[in-house]
């Protein structure tokens, strides 16, 4: 469930990388007067091809819905008819789903750009970077309450050497990369796997003032090791 974006991008190009190819896709297409999407070339993915048009050389059977909201009417019922139980999300940014969505009773499994439960919500990608000086990705399933889903693996990225190319480029490319190690487990043992998560408290951020992001891109850790040496996966589901 997609509407073309850089993570949507990302995310077909590492499915169709790894020969996963889902069984079909409902695409918003953000109504009639949406711009096109010109996004600058980044060095993790081909960002270049609009999703749409990916998801048709990929062969995927894809219905197109005239919104931009993953809570309309019509979303709900494409979802609903789906004969998927699993749906990969990739909406609107910031969009948050529904009890009508949860209610049909499919799931969603969505890559969150933070550890959590000690980074949900917005932009935590930036936070991470100014905390830590890593960049956290957690795979869930989605629920009624914000980033709180039971969580199926999570994974800590050094910061990229460009922190400008994060939001079209890393992010979305760091996040492919944990889907694609997700879904590859799922096809081994035909279940998902996962946990709810801790019951430590957690910590919910909102979007991040254009000042502390120009802070997060800028800053340094003096510890900082090389991108080989911190690419690791900290916590999959046994």
């Amino acid at each position: 469930m997609a509407v073309d974006s850089s993570r949507t991008r990302a995310y077909l190009a590492a499915l169709h990388e790894n020969d996963l190819i889902p069984a079909h896709a409902i695409f918003l297409t953000g109504g009639p007067n949406r711009p096109d999407l010109d996004l600058p070339p980044v060095p993790y993915f081909d960002n270049s091809v609009p999703a749409q048009d990916m998801l048709q050389e990929m062969g995927i059977a894809t219905q197109v819905l005239d919104t931009s909201d993953v809570n309309s009417p019509e979303a709900v019922a494409a979802v609903r008819d789906s004969g998927a139980d699993v749906l990969i999300y990739s909406g609107p940014g910031g969009a948050i789903l529904r009890r009508d969505l949860f209610d049909t009773g499919k799931r969603f499994l969505h890559i969150h750009p933070g550890l959590v439960p000690h980074f949900r919500g917005s932009t935590t990608v930036y936070y991470s970077l100014l905390v830590e000086g890593t960049c956290g990705v957690s795979a869930m399933f989605l629920n009624e309450q914000i980033d709180q889903g039971p969580v199926l693996a999570t994974r800590t990225f050094p910061p990229p050497a460009d922190r400008t190319s994060i939001d079209h480029g890393y992010d979305p490319y760091i996040r492919s990369t944990l889907l694609v190690q997700v879904l590859q487990d799922f096809e081994a043992r035909g279940e998902w796997r996962s946990l709810p998560q801790g019951q430590e408290a957690g910590e919910t951020y909102f979007i991040m003032h254009p000042v502390l992001r120009h802070l997060a891109i800028l800053s340094k850790f003096a510890s900082e090791e090389t991108e080989e040496e911190q690419w690791q996966a900290t916590a999959p589901i046994p």
